[in-house]
């Protein structure tokens, strides 16, 4: 699955350059930001973290948007509930 992610920014880089359109523009860029990993300290379950997370507060309590390792979904995690892997 990480390839096919790789092949497409790579797709949508060219295009840019050939200046068709914004919106993959947008892909490239949010796909080159510096990345973090994160592990559930409970179940394992690993989450990266692109660029700048986007936080949400529900009941005092800090969630912040993850993508699932090996996957394109994206979540929210709750943050005491994450460490930070070193890859």
């Amino acid at each position: 699955m990480v390839e096919l992610v790789d092949t497409l920014v790579l797709e949508a880089s060219a295009i840019v350059r050939e200046g068709s359109s914004p919106f993959l523009g947008t892909i490239f860029w949010r796909y080159n930001m510096k990345q973090t990993t994160f592990e559930n300290i409970y179940n394992k379950e690993r989450f990266v973290l692109r660029g700048k997370p986007d936080k949400k507060f529900i009941d005092g309590v800090e969630f912040i948007k993850l993508l699932k390792e090996g996957s394109v979904r994206e979540v929210f995690v709750r943050r005491d509930y994450l460490k930070k892997v070193n890859t």
